[in-house]
């Protein structure tokens, strides 16, 4: 028999997570980004590398989710990218990446894995295919918090980006970033 302890602990959702947006049409006061982003889809012009910047609290790790989830979505209309904008919500990739349980997606925390040695055990995954999506999506948040080491350790991968891997880093002091590391992002 079901307490009302074991609902609480199964059926618990924070709030901000249950209503995240989960597609681009989503989200709110972005309509530059969101243009900027569903053009690229659309013409299938993607960048290997994101950089997302703005205030706490914007929706950069959000957005970086849906990118991720756009990009490895496997309901697309007619199964080309080109053709893909909005991902479904749906498929088991798209519920896997909501759930920060895909293999083929990893984020990091800068803020708390600042050293080389972090952007190099990251980095290592890259020359691998993506396991069950279309690519390897690597989300850093808090980006500029890489020491100067783990910039160039990083900068190497960005110059020659492997096929099937995209970059997104998430960042509030894009100052703070090496204009090298910026110049290769969208």
């Amino acid at each position: 028999m079901a307490t009302g302890m074991d609902s609480l602990e199964h059926g618990y959702q924070v709030l901000a997570r249950k209503y995240r947006p989960g597609r681009f049409s989503d989200l709110i006061g972005q309509d530059a980004m969101v243009r900027t982003l569903t053009n690229a889809f659309a013409s299938g012009r993607l960048a290997h590398a994101f950089l997302l910047t703005g205030v706490r609290g914007v929706g950069k790790t959000t957005t970086a989710r849906i990118i991720a989830r756009a990009l490895n979505c496997t309901n697309a209309d007619n199964g080309d990218l080109e053709s893909k904008i909005e991902p479904c919500g749906l498929c088991e990739n798209c519920t896997a990446i909501s759930n920060g349980s895909h293999v083929d997606v990893l984020e990091m925390d800068a803020a708390s894995h600042t050293g080389v040695d972090d952007i190099r055990e990251l980095i290592d995954g890259v020359r691998y295919l993506p396991t069950y999506g279309q690519y390897k999506v690597y989300i850093i948040d808090e980006v500029h918090m890489l020491s100067v080491n783990a910039f160039s350790a990083l900068l190497k991968t960005l110059e020659e980006p492997p096929p099937r891997v995209k970059f997104i880093f998430a960042t509030t002091e894009v100052r703070k970033i090496p204009v090298t590391v910026i110049s290769r992002c969208q």
